[in-house]
């Protein structure tokens, strides 16, 4: 009993030590290695017959015939057990690798771009999938027949060595077809072991003159990004430049003004009787150009608080605020006669305190060139032809429409300051508040018959 026990433990092992395709060797080399399987059970059935004629010999030793049984038992079930478990194993294992090499060439078929797979020594073709025949025009058996500088033109491709390409890398070509035809194509490449060998996979797109195109778009949005934010960092740089300009405008230029301003008015009046009338004139001059400069400065300050401001939006009744201006006006002027022709319930989306700005220069510019007419008129209101657009019109001094370009620029003025007083900032306030707003400013007029000033805001704000 001792012996078979011995016998059944010896055969155990010997089985497993020739267990030669176990599942990690089969996954490492993702197939099944015939030649070795076959010389692994040629030398398993030649071990087993060994053993099998030493325990003959032993057993022809023992006189008793049932001992003789009890060995030749043991013999059996030692050899077929583990020969048995061996068997089952190898077969799932098998079965598995099968199912996985199946999975992966299906995917490599499926792929509805054309991929193939190419030696990296000799660059012949080891293996193509149905889009790549399908779209070159080749069969398969050229294909295999085939190197890959037979298919490509433009694109250099040379030999390259094991171990010189572990990344995926992204190239650009001309591939010829069967047929003649030459396309652009973009491939796709990576380093693999196909049957023991290097090889490439390499996967290819078409790229057409529109594909092209959007690409080329995509480029040059990416330049007007990058354009973008330069300006943008630049006129970061410029807006901080002019707030210290305004700062110091508003700051140390009018204490200088003021002081001048404040001497002459002193000089007039303690040493007005000292100074003759030729130098009192020249003070008063003094006086009248530092008043006028204050006011220049002042409306230099607003025209940039206007660009720099941020805009809260919101449903703004625009006939109300006309109303309000006008009723300033007349209260600042008593003894002029003028009419006010207000259409109600103008209302708009925008700025309330901006969109106040704008109509607070339109009338007082109105207001001031309507001063020499003694039937004044002002009148407030919108049209739809051709644009929605609201205006304001009068009957004053007008101009010269050779010269309207020029209405809307800073320091522009049509008419001098003897006549009608100002600083040529007003329009220019109000062209840039109707920009920020979407909007466009223009004007029409006659000289001597009137003006009527234009605006209008974008449709997202109307």
């Amino acid at each position: 009993m001792m012996l078979l026990l011995a016998l059944r433990t010896g055969l155990r092992r010997s089985a497993f030590f020739f267990d030669l395709q176990n599942p990690r060797q089969l996954l490492e080399t993702n197939r099944i290695p015939h030649q070795q399987a076959n010389l692994t059970r040629f030398v398993s059935a030649a071990f087993a017959c060994c053993i099998v004629l030493t325990i003959v010999a032993c057993a022809q030793r023992l006189q008793n015939s049932t001992e003789r049984a009890q060995v030749f038992a043991g013999l059996i079930s030692s050899i077929a057990i583990p020969f048995g478990v061996d068997t089952s194993r190898r077969r799932r294992t098998v079965s598995k690798v099968r199912n996985s090499g199946q999975e992966y060439r299906e995917l490599f078929e499926s792929n509805p771009r054309p991929m193939w797979v190419y030696d990296l020594k000799t660059l012949r073709f080891l293996a193509v999938n149905k889009a790549a025949i399908r779209n070159y025009g080749y069969s398969r058996d050229e294909f295999l027949s085939m190197r890959t500088t037979d298919i490509r033109l433009s694109q250099q491709s040379t030999a390259r060595q094991p171990g010189e390409l572990e990344e995926i890398t992204v190239a650009q070509g001309r591939h010829q077809k069967k047929d003649g035809a030459v396309i652009e194509v973009e491939t796709t490449s990576y380093q693999i072991i196909f049957g023991e060998r290097n090889a490439l996979v390499e996967t290819c797109r078409e790229v057409s003159d529109a594909q092209r195109a959007e690409e080329g778009i995509d480029r040059q949005n990416l330049e007007l990004e990058h354009r973008v934010k330069e300006r943008t960092t630049q006129l970061e740089a410029t807006n901080r430049e002019l707030e210290a300009f305004c700062y110091s405008v508003s700051h140390d230029l009018r204490a200088p003004l003021r002081s001048i301003r404040g001497f002459s008015e002193v000089l007039l009046e303690k040493y007005g009787a000292t100074v003759d009338t030729r130098g009192q004139e020249l003070l008063r001059r003094v006086c009248e150009s530092s008043q006028m400069m204050d006011r220049l400065i002042e409306d230099l300050l607003k025209l940039s608080r206007v660009t720099r401001a941020e805009l809260q939006r919101r449903s703004v009744n625009l006939s109300a605020l006309a109303e309000r201006i006008a009723d300033e006006l007349q209260d600042n002027d008593p003894f002029r006669s003028v009419q006010f022709n207000i259409a109600p319930n103008l209302v708009a989306e925008g700025d309330e305190r901006l969109l106040h700005v704008v109509l607070e220069n339109l009338l007082r510019n109105a207001w001031k060139f309507t001063s020499k007419r003694p039937e004044a008129s002002i009148e407030f209101g919108a049209s739809d032809d051709p644009e929605r657009a609201f205006f304001v019109r009068d009957n004053g001094a007008g101009f010269d429409m050779a010269f309207a370009g020029k209405l809307f620029g800073v320091f522009q003025r049509l008419h001098s300051p003897s006549e009608f007083a100002g600083t040529g900032v007003g329009l220019a306030i109000v062209q840039r508040i109707i920009n920020r707003h979407g909007g466009r400013t223009w004007a029409t007029g006659r000289v001597n018959e009137g003006a009527t000033f234009y605006f209008t805001f974008s449709p997202s704000w109307t």
